[in-house]
């Protein structure tokens, strides 16, 4: 799959869903031998923790990508998140993670290799104000407060030991799912917009601060079409106004290889769709290893692709709902 020569940086962008892993109970048990009864009774907390195959699975796939960076989505906070790299991936990694806005606690977070020599410094987006009401919030005397980012936006930079400018600086977000509980939005389509925006500026401040030729990566569950081809509404501006590329754009993936969920509709349709994305700056384009930059599918038992779900109940049965996204530049070193 990759090439042994390791004159390169891989990255991985991956909604791992629901990585709930709170073990205040956890006594020394044999996690590869224990069952799915006994896991579940390691923790108090009132969130079932994520299935413990699901959980090896996770770390499996990981394994099996060797990242030296991984960009994750909902994972249970900082508590889960070195849980996961402690008990499940030997401690290889560093963690990064400060508590967003979700309000049902998914956070976004990064796994940094302990092979890397780089600096890292985490900067919280959480308190920006999108300057963003609903259309009924405008029209009443006490919707003036502005909206936040839904989960954050966690700007990693990272520098060389001897450096005080980033060589290399990552934007990762979860933007607001297509849910409208309140009936208020619906496809929670406007927030999504204000919260992309507010994304984008942020990336233009970056621009400004550190010099168009610095190299910037934005990544996440977008929750929504926003590659160049049937690009939904809310995300056009990044067309319009940016440097920024899809690197499955850039490797020549083609389209019904790109898809990162496969959403099952109570019909039984089925429709991939890419809504995980690391979108690259200029800088960056001609770095991409075409071969190594694609979407990771599930494997079976004997190590080929696993077919696609065609239920709930067999999407259900892998690691995660979204499949993992990698990137290799080659001749990029941190």
């Amino acid at each position: 799959m990759f090439s042994d020569a390791k004159q390169s940086l891989r990255l991985m962008q991956f909604n791992v869903e629901n990585l709930f892993l709170i073990l205040d109970l956890y006594k020394n048990q044999d996690l590869k031998k224990i069952t799915e009864q006994e896991w579940r009774g390691l923790t108090n907390s009132i969130t079932p923790n994520k299935s413990i195959k699901k959980v090896w699975d996770l770390a499996n796939i990981i394994q099996d990508i060797n990242p030296d960076i991984v960009m994750l989505n909902e994972v249970g906070g900082l508590e889960s998140l070195e849980n996961f790299n402690k008990f499940f991936l030997n401690s290889r990694f560093k963690t990064y993670l400060k508590e967003g806005n979700s309000l049902r606690g998914i956070d976004v977070g990064y796994l940094i290799s302990n092979t890397l020599s780089s600096k890292a410094l985490l900067i919280s987006h959480k308190d920006r104000p999108l300057n963003f009401l609903y259309p009924h919030e405008v029209q009443t005397p006490a919707g003036g407060k502005s909206h936040y980012f839904s989960r954050d936006v966690a700007e990693l930079r990272l520098f060389n030991p001897d450096e005080n400018s980033p060589r290399l600086t990552i934007l990762l977000t979860h933007l607001k799912s297509k849910l409208d509980s309140e009936k208020i939005d619906p496809e929670g389509k406007l927030r999504r917009a204000a919260e992309f925006n507010s994304l984008l500026e942020i990336y233009a401040e970056l621009r400004n601060e550190l010099g168009q030729k610095t190299p910037i990566l934005i990544c996440g569950d977008l929750n929504g079409l926003a590659s160049r081809e049937n690009t939904e509404p809310e995300f056009l501006s990044l067309y319009k106004n940016t440097d920024l590329v899809d690197v499955l754009e850039i490797a020549g993936k083609p389209l019904n290889e790109r898809y990162t969920q496969i959403q099952i509709l109570s019909s039984g349709k089925l429709i991939p769709m890419q809504i995980d994305y690391i979108f690259a700056s200029q800088s960056l384009h001609k770095l991409v290893a075409k071969e190594e930059t694609f979407v990771y599918r599930f494997k079976d038992l004997d190590g080929s692709n696993a077919p696609a779900p065609r239920s709930l109940e067999e999407r259900s049965l892998f690691a995660s709902d979204h499949y993992p996204l990698v990137l290799t530049l080659n001749g990029f070193f941190l």
